[in-house]
This record gives C-alpha cells, sequence and structure tokens, in this order.
C-alpha cells in the first residue's frame, strides 16, 4: 500500500503480536452429508459420510474398472477437434486403446502445474486447456459420478439438494497458499460450491494431516500414547509430504500437535513410471512398438510390478503380440516376456526416487529430535521395497515402522474424520514468514527514497510487519492481531500479506525474495460525522492455524468484518 499515508500505521504502544482464542463453535452441522475428495497426481479418491451416523464408506468402484484397485486414475481424454473432455478416469485410459483414441490426447499428472517448482519445467497442456481447466473438468467428473452413486447406494434411493453437501478436499502439504486458492476456485468452477457458500462447506484438508487423522484412530492399536511423536510419510503417486505429530491427552481427549515444520518434495511413484519408461525403452529401441503396446507395458508395471516388487526378485514384464514372438537372449526376452533383474529395478527405477524420500524422512526426524513412530501412507506408502529400505536406514532410531491397513485409502478416510470433527489438530508449525506492509520510524542506514515526513517526524514505508515467523507453533483457534491506523477513510482497507521463505526475518515488503502472497480487502464501517481521511483505528486479526488463511478486522465502535484471502 503506497504512497505512505495508504500504509498502515502501527498504533503504540502494542506488543509485537499478541495472540488470542476464537471461541469455538459448531460448525457444518447445516450439513448433513459429508464428502471427501482425494484428488491425487496420478489416482484420486472418494470416501463420505453421513453426520447422523458417522460411518465412513469409500468408493471403490469406477467406470469401466478392470482391477480391484480402489481409487480411479488422475486421467482425462480430451476431443482435439473442440478440446472438450471425452472421458475420464478408466474409460479415458480404455478410449485410448480404441479407434477414436486417434482423436483424442490423454492428459496426466496435470495436478502438478500447481507446484511451483515443477510447473515451468512441464510440457504445456494441448491447445487451449490449461491446468486450472482441466482439473475442474476432472472434479465436476468424478463428483458427479460419486454423488449419482451415494444416491443410488442409499436406501430408499434417497433424495437431497447439492446444497445439503459439505466438502473436504485434500491438498499436498508443500502447496504454497496460492495455490491451495487456486484448487478452491476450481472447486467452485467445478460446481461443488457456490462463491456466496460459507468458507466452511469447502475444507481443505493437508494431506499428510488427513493420513494423521486416520492413524490417529489407530493410537491404541500401535500403543502411541500422550507425549509420543509420530511421523506421516505420506508417499503419493506425484508428491511426498512428511510431518511429525505428537499425541496430546492434556484436555482428557486425544488430540494431535504438530511439532515440526511440514517438509515434501515432487518425488511419488509417478517418478518411478517414467524411470521404468526410459529403462524398457531403452532395451527395446530397436522394435517399433506403437503407443497401445507401450501402454500395455506400463500399465501392467503400475497395477502387478511397482506395488509388488520388494528389492529381491527379478521382474518379469509381458510383451504385446507385436513382439511376443521375438527372442533376444542377450536381453533376456524371451516366451513372451521381458526379464528385468531386481538389481536394474533397484538402481535405475526405484533408488533414484527411494532416496529422496528416505532424505526427506531423516530432515523431519532431525527436527523433531524424538519419534516413536514412522507410518507410510498413499499408494507408494505400501510399496515393500520403500518400506524395506526406510526399515533398513532408520530402525535403529525409530522403534516402530508400519504402513496401516489400506494405507492407499488413508488420506481419503482421514479427510472425512477431518471434516466430521473439523479441528482435530490442535496446533500447527508454520513454514514460512507472513508479514503486511506498514510504515515505522526512520532508522540510519534505511533506504533514502522510502523516508517520508509526518507529523514532524521521519519515517520509513514498505516497512515488512510480522505476523508469523518459521516454525512458530500456531493454535488452530489462535489469532495473531496487531492494532494499526488508516488514514484513508472512508476507502476499505486492502491489506497486501507477504511470504518470505527465508531464515531472517526481512526489512520491507520489496526485499529480495518477498513475494505478495494475496490481498485482504474489508471495507470500512459507516462512521456517522467522520470526514474523509478521518484516523481510523483497528485491530487487524490473522488465522494461520487453519489450512486456509482467514483475516478479520475489529473497530472502534466493535464491528467486526471477516475476510478471506483473496489470490
Amino acid at each position: 500500500m503506497s504512497p505512505p499515508q495508504q500504509q498502515q500505521q502501527p498504533v503504540p504502544p502494542v506488543a509485537p503480536s499478541q495472540t488470542q482464542a476464537r471461541p469455538s463453535a459448531a460448525v457444518g452441522d447445516e450439513y448433513p452429508l459429508l464428502v471427501a475428495i482425494d484428488f491425487g497426481t496420478t489416482f484420486s479418491g472418494v470416501a463420505y459420510s453421513f453426520k447422523s451416523n458417522g460411518d465412513v464408506i469409500e468408493m471403490t468402484s469406477w467406470p469401466q474398472q478392470a482391477n480391484l484397485y480402489g481409487k480411479v486414475p488422475t486421467v482425462s481424454a480430451y476431443s482435439k477437434e473442440n478440446d472438450r473432455m471425452h472421458s475420464w478416469g478408466y474409460a479415458a485410459k480404455a478410449a485410448m486403446l480404441t479407434p477414436a483414441g486417434r482423436n483424442l490426447d490423454l492428459l496426466q499428472k496435470f495436478k502438478l502445474f500447481l507446484d511451483n517448482d515443477l510447473a515451468p519445467y512441464l510440457p504445456p497442456l494441448p491447445r487451449t486447456i490449461n491446468p486450472q481447466n482441466a482439473i475442474s473438468d476432472y472434479l465436476r467428473a468424478i463428483h458427479t459420478y460419486a454423488i449419482g452413486e451415494i444416491i443410488k447406494n442409499t436406501a430408499g434411493g434417497m433424495v437431497f439438494d447439492q446444497s445439503h453437501i459439505q466438502y473436504c478436499l485434500t491438498v499436498p502439504a508443500m502447496w504454497t497458499d496460492a495455490a491451495k486458492g487456486v484448487m478452491r476456485q476450481t472447486a467452485i468452477q467445478a460446481g461443488l460450491i457456490q462463491p456466496n457458500d460459507p468458507a466452511h462447506r469447502l475444507l481443505l484438508v493437508s494431506e499428510p494431516e488427513a493420513a494423521a487423522m486416520y492413524c490417529e484412530r489407530k493410537c491404541e492399536q500401535f500403543n502411541l500414547r500422550h507425549g509420543d511423536r509420530f511421523m506421516i510419510c505420506d508417499a503419493g503417486g506425484g508428491t511426498v509430504d512428511l510431518i511429525v505429530f505428537q499425541v496430546d491427552y492434556s484436555s482428557g481427549t486425544r488430540h494431535l500437535i504438530e511439532v515440526t515444520r511440514g517438509s515434501g518434495a515432487s518425488c511419488g511413484s509417478g517418478f518411478l513410471d517414467e524411470n521404468f519408461s526410459m529403462l524398457v525403452r531403452q532395451k527395446l529401441q530397436r522394435y517399433d512398438l506403437q503407443p497401445k503396446a507401450w501402454a500395455q507395458i506400463m500399465e501392467e508395471f503400475v497395477f502387478m510390478h511397482k506395488p509388488q516388487f520388494d528389492g529381491d526378485d527379478d521382474s518379469f514384464i509381458s510383451m504385446p503380440s507385436s513382439v511376443g514372438n521375438l527372442v533376444d537372449l542377450d536381453m533376456r526376452l524371451e516366451d513372451g516376456l521381458l526379464a528385468i533383474s531386481a538389481q536394474e529395478m533397484r538402481e535405475i527405477v526405484f533408488d533414484p526416487v527411494v532416496n529422496q524420500v528416505l532424505g526427506l524422512i531423516d530432515g523431519q526426524l532431525v527436527q523433531a529430535q524424538q519419534c516413536s513412530a514412522i507410518f507410510l501412507v498413499g499408494g507408494f506408502g505400501s510399496s515393500p521395497y520403500l518400506h524395506k529400505r526406510v526399515q533398513q536406514e532408520f530402525e535403529a532410531r525409530v522403534p516402530l515402522i508400519r504402513y496401516p491397513p489400506r494405507p492407499d485409502l488413508a488420506v481419503v478416510r482421514g479427510a472425512v474424520y477431518h471434516g466430521l470433527t473439523y479441528k482435530p489438530i490442535q496446533a500447527r508449525v508454520a513454514r514460512r514468514w507472513y508479514g503486511v506492509d506498514t510504515t515505522r520510524p526512520y532508522r540510519a542506514g534505511d533506504p533514502v527514497e522510502k523516508k517520508y515526513m509526518q507529523d514532524g517526524k521521519y519515517r520509513v514505508r514498505d516497512g515488512f510487519s510480522v505476523f508469523v515467523r518459521p516454525g512458530q507453533s500456531i493454535g488452530v483457534d489462535e489469532c495473531i492481531s496487531k492494532k494499526y491506523i488508516t488514514h484513508k477513510y472512508p476507502e476499505p482497507l486492502s491489506s497486501p500479506l507477504y511470504v518470505y521463505n527465508g531464515e531472517d526475518q526481512p526489512e520491507f515488503v520489496d526485499s529480495p525474495g518477498v513475494q505478495k502472497l494475496c490481498d485482504f480487502t474489508i471495507p470500512l464501517p459507516h462512521m456517522p460525522g467522520a470526514a474523509p481521511g478521518t484516523p481510523v483505528i483497528f485491530t487487524l486479526r490473522m488465522y494461520f492455524g487453519l489450512t486456509e488463511l482467514r483475516a478479520e478486522a475489529e473497530f472502534q465502535n466493535g464491528e467486526v468484518i471477516s475476510t478471506l484471502c483473496q489470490f
């Protein structure tokens, strides 16, 4: 906010930051049905619960499904003629194997476009299709199918209005706040919710936190007691997210508290697919295999060899009919099978990815200092080879290393638990600096171009007023507040929120590395008799403990106005 008179000034004397608890309230009771969607990079899942009984039901049957896996591929087929979605999931994969497939493009892993680190290196989507449209089209399709199945499988063919549904959508913990904002917008674009719906009609929950909610139900089974810490390693198709939680019984009931700054990277099992594809293409480079043949080879790897590989046994890949009769003993190709040694699978396919996961786990253990258990969840989390490597690397430091029952569905089931309890995690650990722009007294060495005179004193504009520091523990109901004064009445408050990922506190909002994250726009209340420019004192409160950012301003007349972060 510039020029300087538009910036908020701190009101002295005020402590650098103050916290207070927000009154708890039952949220979401007006929605009798909760639907959770685990939108994954390679596979997605749906689970739901009618709040009247609290039973969690996973959806495990999908159109044109040819296997028993409980999730559906996150793929879409688009017409080359009009860029409209033709089919999705298993049906899209099947369509690509028909003659009509020549007129279709298969979109895969489009969720990765919301990863700021990866997006610049990804090949663009075809023609006019953009990532947000691809995501919203897929969400619309999976949502339409899911609601139809819920109605069909409910006793008496229950009829209900979609406005009676509350949603919980999972997002990677490593995503930026802006990426989470995009997911909320795609949910609106897909028709799950309306723009004017209450914010709590769509809950966003981080994937490892959802998995923690699933594992939290297993505390007695794994003998986790008050004060024990456990790590969630959510290894999916695209991303791997990790956070350490502490079991807390201090209030008389069991809660979880984040104790580490979560970490993550794009090193999921989809990168195993790429490594395997390169390995096999190199072996078969002298043969002209058609796309359908490659699709068959990859399908077998994804559903048979990848989830079963333990690091010890050779793999035998069925060859398409076009090369099924070939014999190449040097390549170990005979009887319609291509043999790949366990050493090749370890060193070329698995280890480059698994080693990244091990590094992430080690980083979390260093932060946590003490950890009683590691739970491997997600599709990649159920890999026998990943489990073996984690066991070998960390069994001396962590007594319990397990994947819970149905680790592939842990996130989507946990997302339902999150929605039913609403605020199961009592505290989270901030990952970065958050602040707003402000003015402050001039100090020697400050940039001259930021210096100005007000009320006979020199001040500087564009100061970085810290709200949250990295590593700071923040309760989910805890607000961080500061008092400010604006001289722009009756213009609305426009308060940009800035973020910084470095270690040391930045001095100014335009310091190197500082980025504008979003805007909080709050209208000023009517003040009878106040002239334009009348100073207005207000308290700005920000809530950083939830998955999404919230802000509200309280004015001198007691009026409180809330807002969402506008990206």
